[in-house]
């Protein structure tokens, strides 16, 4: 654990093995797009998937600080209907980028055409998120640009933890910066895989330890991490990211947008 933390003292600092990074960067979270709940539906691999998309159209279209019911709130029932696609030349490698390429038809629904609610009216939780809209084939579609993932680096399988290693926070912080685009992550979370997107870090930013023990966290640095619990954003310390993810990849636009 000291030879960790000692480590994570210069990834922090961004001069591992003699490269150099800003010590904050934060340029994509005003462009996240709020996340409803997902409650126990299990859709997480979904609500990331549309969140990367929504973040990347407020990005080209300059909407800061986006509203739910906004331009660009994008209905995550639909990527769970909508068919996989392929393409022999950018066919993902690993599971958590097939998802988002399905956006690569060119369309997206909006919220308010079919709207993602994770609870009854009286609050127990709903599964009819994972229902077919009757009327699926006729919604009326937003046109998107296609995307493109890079896979970052996948370690074991999708429920392993403790498997990165401390330069896998520098990789994933320089991913960030170099790209401009918001990078989606698989991790273990109380015994089952999740997946999440992480927008930004600060190196001088404490975030919660979040399924790790307090004694475990660095206390040295924290991710602003884009979740599905109804929030914009949250910070969580390093070592989560260190403990409990395995696999990362960028999700940016195909080609520059305008």
């Amino acid at each position: 654990m000291k030879k960790i933390s000692s480590i994570l003292l210069l990834v922090a600092s961004g001069h591992l093995y003699g490269r150099s990074l800003p010590s904050r960067y934060t340029e994509l979270v005003k462009y996240v797009q709020p996340a409803p709940d997902q409650g126990e539906t299990s859709t997480c691999w979904f609500m990331a998937s549309t969140g990367a998309m929504e973040l990347l159209l407020n990005q080209r279209d300059r909407i800061r600080h986006p509203q739910i019911g906004g331009k660009n709130d994008l209905s995550e029932s639909f990527l769970i209907w909508q068919k996989d696609f392929w393409d022999a030349t950018t066919n993902p490698q690993h599971f958590i980028e097939e998802v988002v390429i399905r956006f690569n038809y060119g369309e997206a629904i909006h919220n308010s055409v079919w709207p993602y609610n994770a609870y009854n009216s009286d609050g127990t939780d709903s599964m009819q998120v994972w229902n077919k809209h009757p009327d699926f084939d006729t919604l009326p579609r937003i046109s998107v640009p296609p995307v493109k993932t890079t896979l970052l680096f996948a370690r074991g399988r999708r429920y392993a933890t403790y498997v990165l290693i401390p330069d896998d926070i520098l990789t994933l912080k320089k991913a960030l910066v170099e790209h401009r685009a918001p990078v989606i992550i698989n991790y273990n979370e109380d015994g089952y895989w999740h997946v999440i997107l992480i927008v930004g870090y600060d190196d001088n930013k404490q975030g919660e330890c979040y399924e790790i023990e307090d004694s475990e966290c660095a206390k040295q640095g924290a991710f602003y991490v884009r979740d599905s619990n109804g929030k914009s954003y949250e910070l969580r310390d390093y070592n989560w990211f260190l403990y409990k993810a395995n696999a990362a990849a960028v999700v940016e636009f195909r080609e520059p947008q305008k």
